[in-house]
Parts: C-alpha cells; sequence; structure tokens
C-alpha cells in the first residue's frame, strides 16, 4: 500500500504544504475512523496499514496553520483514535 501511495506522489499538487499522518487506533475500529478521515477535503488519501501504525492519511492545505487545525481538531477528536504521528513532506523531487 506504501508503494502505491509513493507512485502517486507526482498527482500532489505543488506548493502546498502535505503530510502524511500515521494513526493508532482500536482494534476494530479502522473503517469507522477511515470513513470520517475521508470525510475531511484536505485528505488525499487515506489507507489501512499493517505494521505499528494502523492508518495512513495524506493531507494537502495551503499552509501549515491549516494542517495543523485538521489534526488537532479533526483527526485527534474522532472516537477510538489514540495517537497520531505526522510527518510533512519537505520538499519534492
Amino acid at each position: 500500500m506504501i508503494n502505491d501511495i509513493m507512485l502517486q506522489a507526482p498527482q500532489l499538487r505543488k506548493n502546498t504544504e502535505t503530510t502524511c499522518v500515521m494513526i493508532n487506533c482500536e482494534s476494530g475500529s479502522e473503517g469507522r475512523i477511515i470513513e470520517k478521515i475521508q470525510e475531511i477535503a484536505a485528505v488525499k488519501e487515506c489507507v489501512r496499514t499493517t505494521g505499528p501504525y494502523d492508518i495512513l492519511a495524506i493531507i494537502e492545505s495551503n499552509t501549515v496553520e491549516l494542517l495543523k487545525e485538521i489534526i488537532e481538531n479533526n483527526i485527534r477528536k474522532i472516537p477510538h483514535v489514540n495517537a497520531t504521528t505526522t510527518l510533512v513532506i519537505a520538499s519534492r523531487f
């Protein structure tokens, strides 16, 4: 799945802030959480993963402040989300 997302990277808009949000959640709640995350307009991709994280969301925004707001006020407040780790894309090639 991660390779599929990486292959889609050129489709991300230039001159925008993009983050990968890795989410830990309660077992069995992944589907409901993904549905909620996909309702957020700035979310470009949201998938279930294996390994240390349960869900990966790719988010784009015009500003870092809006990304922070989406993560703190939307994603982290979804029931059964236990923790998030955010990676900001520093540059595109």
